[in-house]
């Protein structure tokens, strides 16, 4: 079962063109992500969140636009030993607008380096998504 948000589309997220700018997708994916780890970790602040981003990938399906009632989703498709994959879907109704991935890094902000994902959370993702 993947985490779902809803997102609406604000003023400030439009370019010229009056369309969401490519740029803000990654916002939207950043908020998607951030409220599912506060979720399955039960995060209070996000010094709690033990991730950095690595990589992020954006397919863009289908322009939106102001007033738009997106509904996101995520879920882990992937745990390695340091890294994780999440994978991203953004609809508009039934319409699928946008998709993406994200390599996440398991991170230990005091020594500043990746260390190992612990099995807590390999087991939390697998009780939350039913894997």
């Amino acid at each position: 079962m993947a985490f779902e948000y809803p997102i609406e589309v604000r003023f400030r997220d439009l370019d010229g063109l009056g369309h969401v700018n490519n740029a803000v997708y990654l916002t939207y994916f950043e908020t998607l992500r951030l409220k599912f780890a506060i979720e399955l970790l039960g995060a209070v602040e996000l010094a709690d969140v033990p991730f950095i981003l690595g990589e992020a990938t954006v397919r863009y399906l289908i322009p939106v636009f102001f007033g738009d009632q997106l509904q996101g989703s995520v879920e882990v498709s992937r745990i390695g030993n340091k890294s994780f994959t999440m994978l991203y879907t953004l609809k508009r109704g039934n319409e699928i607008v946008t998709q993406g991935s994200t390599e996440l890094i398991w991170f230990d902000f005091k020594t500043q380096r990746s260390v190992p994902i612990p099995d807590s959370f390999r087991q939390q993702v697998a009780n939350y998504q039913g894997a």
